[in-house]
This record gives structure tokens, C-alpha cells and sequence, in this order.
């Protein structure tokens, strides 16, 4: 293949700096996610007169665990929808150990609720608890779809566990995660519907309408807007694939306004490669060498069946770029 792209500028050692203070902003942002939950176990107290006997035990914890949960899922969605801000304050490696601890919490606090409302419920109306399960899916309004977007829910859990996790492909795995959009769009209509700290009382409808609308705002926009606008903007493609060592490839990039994204040496994109079999996942990999202003350069080393096929790329590809992060 013949080379077109101009040889990589040597690298500058970096002028030394002053560390950088710590930025409060994941101080605050632990404060507000905290002050929300305190809010949601505040829903709760003000609509509970009294708890009696075991069963209403059982269902006033159900009732908390499912608040906690419906509220969970939308801090998952901001932590995630790659908001310029919390990605440069606190740092995208940060926030993707946050999301993975708060998933972890979101999928205990969905089962423990299930458990404990088919336990209580069944202890109220004296019935068994098959007999209690299939009266919830099959006669409370909402209630199959958010069983379906649970069951999504668990999947996505039991392939994220580590044990299962390094037997999975990234591409699998990115797709089920993609999934949970689905799963929280199932849950959300029965959260509302069934709930009853929801249920004729239009101040906590409003709010939770208001949490969940301003979560996937957020998410539209930086997670599928502002690409699109971007790969519109800078029309990225490859130029080049140059083969480094067995089993690893350079990848080439060039495109319109490289300058504006203001990239860094070490910095990464989520790549996502117009061709067939690559383009519906996003994969993660860092500049090899400084921004130029005619183009872009990743080094990959064939560890996947994603990696693997960036050798196989052919220029003029189209290529959607997010970030840099």
C-alpha cells in the first residue's frame, strides 16, 4: 500500500507546569447525586403514615428500593451521556468507575424491590408467591413491560460480572449495554403507574418526569447530536493503513477543521469505522502521535475481532470520532 500520509512530527517534551489544583466539581457531584437520594427517601417518608406488621415491613422497604433504583438509573444515564463538563472535571475513567459501581447498586436495589413487593404482597393477600407474581406481571398496568426491561437489566448485570466479562467480546458487550436504553424506557411507565408514592400526587409526577426528560436530553445530544454534527463538520475518513509490527496496524485519519477538535497527545476517541461489521459499535483508542493538522493517528494491536479488522480498513472510509477524552 502506498503511503500518502506525511511522517509523524517528532515530539516535543512538555514545558513543566504547576500541578493543577483539585477541582470541587466531584465533590459536588457526590453531594447532588447524594442530596437527590435523600430527596427520593424523603418522597417516601411524607406519603407513609404508618408501617404495620411484617408485610407492610416488606413492602415499605420494597417501596424505597424501587425509588432508589428508578433514581439510580437516571444518574447512570447522566454519568454516561459524555457531558463535556463532568468528562473534563472529573475525567471520563472516573466516571465509567462510577457507572460500573452505581450499576452494581442499581441492579441489588431492582431485585431486592421485586423480592421484597412479591414477598409483602403476598403476605397481604394471603397468597402464594407464583400465584402473587403472575397477578403483578399479567394485571398491574405497566407492570409486563417493566418486567421485560428488568429481565434486560439482569442480562446486561450477568454479562458485565468480571468472571463472564473476559469471555465476551466489547462489541457484545457494548451492544447489551445499549440495551439498557430500552430497559429504562420499559421500567419507567410502571414506575409511574404503580408506584405509590407517585400516585395522585402531580408534585413528584413532575419531578420525575423532570429528572428522566433532563437525563435523556443530555444523552441525545452528546451521545448521538453531537457526533453526528461533528463527523458533518470535520468528515473524517481513512487515508492510510500502515502495517507497524505482526499483528499491529496505524490507522491514518484525515479530514476538514482536525484543529478545531483540539486534541492532545494521549488523548482518545470512540471510533466507529463506516464499513461492514465495524460500524455499529464504538470502540475506544488513543492518538499515537501528535495532532497534525492534516491528520489523525491511532496504533492498534490486534487484541479482538474489532482490532483485529482495522487492518483489513480500505481509505476512504467514513468515520465517526467522539471526543477527545
Amino acid at each position: 500500500m502506498t503511503s500518502t500520509t506525511p511522517s509523524a512530527p517528532a515530539l516535543t517534551r512538555p514545558s513543566r507546569s504547576a500541578p493543577r489544583p483539585p477541582s470541587p466539581v466531584p465533590v459536588l457531584a457526590h453531594l447532588v447525586i447524594w442530596g437527590g437520594a435523600a430527596a427520593v427517601l424523603a418522597l417516601w417518608w411524607s406519603d407513609t403514615r404508618s408501617v404495620v406488621g411484617v408485610a407492610g415491613w416488606l413492602t415499605g422497604a420494597g417501596r424505597i428500593t424501587g425509588l432508589l433504583a428508578g433514581y439510580t438509573c437516571a444518574v447512570l444515564l447522566v454519568l454516561m451521556a459524555r457531558t463535556p463538563l463532568l468528562d473534563r472535571a472529573i475525567g471520563t475513567d472516573r466516571l465509567a468507575r462510577w457507572h460500573a459501581m452505581g450499576g452494581r447498586y442499581t441492579i441489588s436495589l431492582a431485585c431486592a424491590h421485586v423480592l421484597l413487593i412479591i414477598w409483602g404482597y403476598s403476605l397481604e393477600s394471603r397468597t402464594g408467591v407464583v400465584n402473587q407474581t403472575t397477578t403483578l406481571v399479567l394485571h398491574y398496568p405497566d407492570l409486563l413491560k417493566g418486567t421485560v426491561g428488568f429481565l434486560l437489566f439482569l442480562v446486561t448485570a450477568i454479562v458485565s460480572a468480571r468472571a463472564v466479562r473476559r469471555r465476551v467480546s466489547y462489541e457484545t458487550w457494548h451492544f447489551l449495554h445499549f440495551a439498557t436504553y430500552l430497559a429504562v424506557f420499559l421500567v419507567f411507565g410502571h414506575q409511574l403507574s404503580d408506584g405509590a408514592d407517585f400516585t395522585g400526587n402531580r408534585s413528584a409526577q413532575l419531578a420525575w418526569y423532570a429528572l428522566y426528560i433532563g437525563a435523556a436530553a443530555l444523552l441525545v445530544w452528546y451521545r448521538f447530536a453531537v457526533p453526528v454534527r461533528r463527523a458533518l463538520r470535520h468528515r473524517l475518513y481513512v487515508t492510510e493503513v500502515r502495517p507497524e509490527a505482526p499483528g499491529v496496524v496505524s490507522v491514518y485519519l484525515s479530514g476538514s477543521r482536525l484543529e478545531e477538535l483540539r486534541a492532545e497527545p494521549g488523548q482518545f476517541f470512540r471510533w466507529r469505522f463506516l464499513t461492514r461489521g465495524l460500524w455499529w459499535a464504538a470502540n475506544p483508542y488513543s492518538l499515537s502521535a501528535a495532532p497534525h493538522p492534516a491528520y489523525l493517528r491511532i496504533t492498534v494491536k490486534a487484541s479482538g475481532g474489532h482490532s483485529a479488522a482495522l487492518a483489513r480498513l480500505e481509505p476512504g472510509t467514513r468515520v465517526l470520532a467522539e471526543g477527545p477524552y
